[in-house]
Order: structure tokens, then sequence, then C-alpha cells
């Protein structure tokens, strides 16, 4: 006996199993059988860039479901763009002049098609079969995508600033050992006293509109020296 309660229970087991799997594969197959028995009616996007877009994928308005995506992107030879056909519930008004755009759930979620409404809606609608542009998605991979090159340019940028620090410090550190020519510069005076004119200079006019005003400054020097020196001269007998 306790043999055959042992059976009976392998057989409930087994018995209850299948009934599990029967039923969820009724309901994967009422869901999407479901789909197909909506009404719906057809609008075909033309997207530039429609990957990772699935068929059955979601399309909102507003955040609420009102179809889904009949099938996967459809390319055609000479195309600059691939057609992507939503299934739209047929009580559901598209406002002519509405964007759509592919968007994700968060960086890993799955993929939809979001419907805009346009800002200013003039009483028209999207016909059945309509076609119309799509707009390249607005989400953070798209956002991720458009930030690498100026992410480049950043690194490009730190990597120059930190070769232009690395020679200053050498420089330093040579005219720390009296070496170099910070150094040479650091104890040349007419060559300090030119590069504190550089600087004073630049500070003043600018890399465009530079002038050496320390020129002028020494040539009007040497005149009032020689007005000076004149009437002295003249005085002489």
């Amino acid at each position: 006996e306790p043999m055959k309660d042992s059976h009976l229970e392998t057989k409930v087991g087994f018995f209850v199993l299948a009934g599990l799997l029967a039923a969820a594969g009724l309901i994967v197959a009422f869901g999407k059988i479901g789909n197909y028995f909506r009404k719906t009616y057809p609008v075909v996007v033309e997207f530039e860039d429609a990957r990772d877009i699935l068929k059955n994928s979601k399309v909102l308005l507003r955040g609420a479901q009102i179809g889904i995506v009949a099938d996967t992107p459809t390319y055609r030879v000479g195309q600059n763009y691939v057609e992507l056909t939503l299934r739209v519930d047929d009580g559901t008004q598209l406002p002519t002049g509405s964007k759509f755009r592919i968007d994700q759930y968060g960086m890993l979620g799955d993929r939809f098609v979001r419907v805009v409404p346009p800002d200013v809606m003039d009483g028209t609608f999207l016909p059945a079969g309509a076609r119309v542009k799509g707009e390249q998605e607005a989400g953070l991979n798209a956002m991720m995508a458009s930030a690498g090159p100026a992410l480049d340019e950043i690194r490009s940028a730190a990597r120059r600033v930190d070769g232009f620090a690395k020679s200053a410090q050498e420089l330093l550190d040579e005219a720390k050992n009296g070496k170099g020519p910070l150094y040479t510069v650091m104890k040349d005076e007419k060559m300090a006293q030119d590069m504190k004119n550089l600087m004073a200079n630049l500070r003043k006019h600018g890399v465009l509109f530079y002038s050496d005003d320390s020129a002028k400054k020494d040539s009007d020097e040497s005149k009032r020296a020689e007005k000076k020196s004149a009437p002295i001269e003249r005085s002489r007998p």
C-alpha cells in the first residue's frame, strides 16, 4: 500500500504540472490571439534607424497603450529608411502632425513607439494607411550616442592640459636645479624685463591688437632725454 500511495502521488503531481503548463500556454496563446482579433488600422512610420524594436512592441500615447507594432522593420533596396507598420486601436484617433519616436524603458528595458501629439491641433486625424516620418529616438541611448564625440573632445583636451602641466612641472624642476630655459630667463635681467613687458602688453591689448608699449615708452624717454640735453649743448661757449 505505501508503494501504491507513492505512485498515486506521482501521478497527481504530473497531472498538476501538466495543468499548470497548459494554463500558461493558453494565457500566452489567447493574449496573442486577442491582439489579432482587435479592431485596428495601420499606420506606416518611416524611421532612419529602428534598431531593437520587435514585433508586438507597444505603441503608447501619453503613457496609455493604443496599439502594437505589427511586424519587425522592413527595408527595401534604394531606401534610406526602414518602414515600421503600427496597428493602432480602432477607437483611437491620432491628430495630424503627431510625432512618432522609438523610446525605451530605462537603460535595459523594452523598446516601444511613443506617439507625441502636436501642441496645436487642427481638428484633422491620420487616416488608415497613413505614411508619416518618424523622429530619431530621444531616449538615454540616443543622448549617450550623441555625447560620444563631445566626450572624445573633452578627453583630448584633458590629455593636452595634462601634457602642458607635466611640461610646466619639468621646467620648474629644472629651474630649481639651476638648469633649463626658465632658469636662464630668471637670471637674465633684460630677458626677464622683456617677458614682463610682453605679459603686460598681452593683458592690455590682447593677441589680436597687440602693441609694444614698452618700445614706445623707451622712445619717449630717449626723446625727453635729448630735449633736456639740447639746451645745455647750445649754451656752451
